[in-house]
């Protein structure tokens, strides 16, 4: 049902709002960006590999077909290529900053839904515009310019995270949510190692204080993407990607509580224009569409 996919996409939502601060707490205590990025994807992947083998009725979920498996390997490639980028550009930014400018991701999916001839109904053009705007009254009080290549890094990974979607969006046609779940994340966890040495080399060694942080990542990581794949099925991707602006608030609210930052009265403001796009959701049919596929990655579905 349609409010399954949208409880599905808001708790996606409310977990990876806290994936930035568990990094940068990883980052206090010595890790680089590399390693959290491995060691989060391959311990999620682990544990999920664990949940289906044991749960009996997870185990029907392990069935895939040879080109079902090429889309799970696309999402995961694209998914592991972004998360590098997103991490090593939070390295060099606040929390808050590299967030926002990553929330740009619903904007570019909805572009290339639209490009790829999927109609943008007039209640989702207005909430991406009020997401929009409420990105760009939340940055408001931010001065001077960010490290120019973490601005960079973060825009590249935004992009490649609306393709993720996306490109989810189109396996989900003929396959389960949780099946797409686990052979995503278990091609991010083979990929990210060597986008991660092409990026930068991981450490040999990570300090003991910075695994906490990082298995909660891992958690986050497993977790979030069931929901969010779910979600995905359900809705499509633009309204998926609309619904989980909310992560922005979580993570700015993080922020305020565990980083020290204060927001001003138009960030507030921002922040509310923001909830009210979601809260939009409600005069729209929150439902997938009609597969229509331009792309060479998978035949049209049946």
């Amino acid at each position: 049902m349609a409010w399954e996919g949208i409880l599905a996409a808001l708790a996606s939502a409310i977990m990876l709002g806290g994936a930035p601060i568990l990094a940068k707490l990883a980052y206090r205590d010595g890790a680089d960006p590399a390693t959290v990025v491995i060691l989060r994807s391959g311990i999620a992947a682990l544990a999920l590999w664990a949940l289906y083998l044991i749960h009996p009725r997870w185990r029907r979920y392990l069935y895939i077909y040879p080109v079902g498996l090429l889309g799970c390997l696309a999402v995961g490639f694209t998914n592991a290529l972004g998360s590098i980028f997103y991490y090593m550009g939070l390295y060099r930014l606040d929390a808050a900053v590299a967030h926002l400018i990553y929330s740009m991701y619903p904007v570019l999916v909805a572009v290339i839904t639209h490009l790829n001839g999927e109609p943008v109904p007039g209640w989702t053009r207005v909430r991406i515009l009020m997401a929009g705007l409420g990105v760009g009254l939340l940055l408001g009080r931010f001065q001077g310019m960010p490290d120019p290549l973490g601005v960079i890094l973060v825009l590249l990974s935004s992009g490649l995270y609306a393709l993720h979607v996306v490109l989810s969006q189109r396996v989900l046609y003929e396959m389960p949510a949780q099946t797409l779940t686990l052979y995503a994340l278990t091609a991010t966890a083979a990929f990210t190692p060597v986008a991660g040495w092409a990026m930068g080399n991981a450490r040999a060694s990570v300090p003991t204080a910075a695994l906490g942080p990082i298995a909660a990542m891992a958690g986050v990581l497993m977790l979030s993407r069931l929901t969010m794949f779910l979600g995905v099925k359900r809705l499509g991707g633009v309204q998926t990607a609309l619904l989980t602006v909310l992560e922005i608030l979580v993570t700015v609210g993080l922020a305020v509580g565990f980083l020290g930052e204060r927001l001003t009265l138009v960030q507030w403001l921002g922040a509310l224009l923001m909830i009210a796009s979601v809260m939009l959701i409600a005069r729209e049919s929150p439902r997938a569409p009609v597969p229509r596929w331009r792309m060479p990655l998978l035949p049209p579905a049946d």
